[in-house]
Parts: C-alpha cells; structure tokens; sequence
C-alpha cells in the first residue's frame, strides 16, 4: 500500500513538474517591446504578445509613424513594397504574429521572402518581449535598434 501510495505521488510531482515547463515558463499578460527610435523612413517597429494560461496565445507586430499611424494600414507604402518586393507589412505582419503563436518559439518562426529585415525586427522585438514575459515584468521594453549594415 505505501509502495503505490508513493509511486502515485511520484507520478502526480512528475507531471506536475512537467507541465510547468511545457509552457516556456511565460506569465500571464501583455508583454510589449518597440524599438528606442524611428528609423530612417520615419517608422517604429513594436511587437506585442499576450500570455495566457503559460502561452502565447496573441501577438501583434507593426510599425508605427511619429502620428500614430500603422504600416500595415499605410496603403501606398504597402503597394509600393509590394510592387518592389512581392510583399507588404499588410501581408507579413500579421503572418508573423500568426506563425508565433502557432509555433510558440520565436526561433521557428519561418522568414518571409522579400521581407528579411522585417523578419529579423520582428524576431529581436519578440525575444525580448518574451525576456520579460518570463520574469512577469509588463513594462514596455524600449531596444536599440541596430544599425541596417550590421
């Protein structure tokens, strides 16, 4: 009788550990980061992800002007990048928030092809969003952008 009693709470500890750190280890919230400055046509990169019951379970990726105003809402910035480059931030951005949550690792979230920089904006914003949604810190993360030649 002690032996099963003991081998079941072994189990119940067991899946009780694992199931902890299936889950990343996030906190429920909402997690933001934005890039500290406008880049050299005017816009702001920012990522936003919402935690529930241990995953991500939303995620938004724009840029944004000095008004406010969304590049995936900017209909001429959007035709001409897809006339330049087969794609737009009204395509990519909500691809990538998408892939995200359906993956849950920021890691395997596929790159979209004519939008590389985007991508890897997207990829350093979410990393750190997520840094904080592990400690359960919702304070907006403020990164430094890198330089475009690095």
């Amino acid at each position: 009788m002690k032996k099963s009693l003991s081998i079941v709470l072994v189990v119940v500890m067991l899946t009780a550990v694992l199931a902890g750190c299936g889950n990343g280890g996030y906190k429920d919230g909402t997690y933001k980061a934005s890039f500290k400055d406008f880049d050299e046509h005017g816009w702001k990169g920012f990522v936003e992800v919402v935690i529930t019951d241990g995953k991500i379970s939303d995620a938004k990726f724009d840029y944004e002007n000095e008004e406010g105003a969304l590049k995936s809402e900017d209909d001429e910035y959007n035709k001409t990048m897809k006339d330049a480059s087969g794609t737009s931030p009204e395509e990519f951005s909500p691809k990538l928030a998408e892939n995200l949550v359906e993956k849950q690792n920021i890691d395997k979230v596929d790159t979209v092809t004519g939008a590389t920089h985007s991508v890897d904006d997207f990829k350093e914003l979410a990393k750190a969003a997520l840094k904080n949604a592990k400690a359960g810190n919702t304070e907006e993360v403020i990164v430094e952008q890198k330089a475009e030649n690095e």
